[in-house]
């Protein structure tokens, strides 16, 4: 079992990125560290705690997938969004913040190439708009995201409602 990120439900099956679990955990810790080191914004941040609230460890193995189309994309800041979220990757991909993981991650620069050209191929006209605001509304009111983003008083990371993913994923082994 493992997980599937695509652009949207139309990606033929041969541009997917397909992980293992364990695979998936490191490419979203990664993303999670240095997102959460360069995050500024509110929407900054939710993109982070969103990705970060993919934890297999309580969501469950092998169902973590995604369509970029489906994350927390807001059309008055897309341009900004989209160029974070750009950043966030090349920086995963310099090392930032891996010091804070237990392990060395392994063979996941191509799975990040891959998701920044779905990130490169993101465009205004293809946000759901609905999507923001049915993940806002289902979080509890003590949620992280509704309480000013909370950190991890031991990585920095952003907290989301699972905790930190970071520490939460430190018995894995990678």
């Amino acid at each position: 079992m493992g997980n599937i990120i695509c652009f949207d439900e139309n990606t033929p099956v041969d541009d997917w990125i397909c992980m293992s679990n364990a695979a998936t955990d490191v490419f979203l810790n990664v993303l999670s560290l240095s997102g959460s080191i360069l995050a500024k914004t509110v929407e900054e941040k939710q993109f982070i705690i969103w990705l970060s609230e993919k934890d297999q460890k309580f969501v469950g193995l092998g169902t973590v997938g995604f369509h970029i189309v489906d994350m927390p994309w807001k059309r008055e800041t897309f341009s900004n969004d989209k160029l974070f979220l750009l950043n966030v990757i090349k920086s995963a991909e310099n090392k930032l913040g891996w010091e804070k993981l237990d392990y060395t991650p392994k063979l996941i620069l191509p799975n990040l190439k891959k998701f920044k050209e779905y990130i490169e191929k993101m465009t205004e006209d293809d946000i759901d708009d609905n999507a923001l605001r049915e993940w806002l509304e289902a979080a509890e009111d003590n949620d992280p995201i509704h309480c000013e983003f909370p950190r991890c008083k031991k990585c920095n990371t952003l907290l989301t409602f699972l905790g930190c993913p970071i520490c939460n994923n430190k018995t894995y082994d990678k």
